[in-house]
């Protein structure tokens, strides 16, 4: 008798690491809590009190909390 081979079959996807997605999130959130304070504080304060260098890196962070928030949620 002759073994024939399986048919091919492509390597399924890996699944997500519920645990690395949740760290994810939460780290994200973490970040994004001082820049919309920020945020809050500059628009109470006046559309002139957004040019502090230290306003900017912190909405930077906040912004970096987001884009780890977004990656999070849609990384496959």
């Amino acid at each position: 008798m002759s073994d024939t081979p399986p048919p091919y079959r492509p390597p399924e996807p890996g699944q997500r690491n519920g645990c690395l997605t949740a760290l994810m999130l939460a780290v994200g959130m973490i970040l994004l809590i001082p820049g919309v304070l920020c945020a809050i504080l500059n628009a109470k304060m006046g559309a002139g009190a957004g040019g502090d260098p230290i306003t900017m890196f912190v909405m930077l962070v906040a912004l970096g909390g987001l884009g780890l928030i977004v990656f999070a949620i849609t990384r496959k």
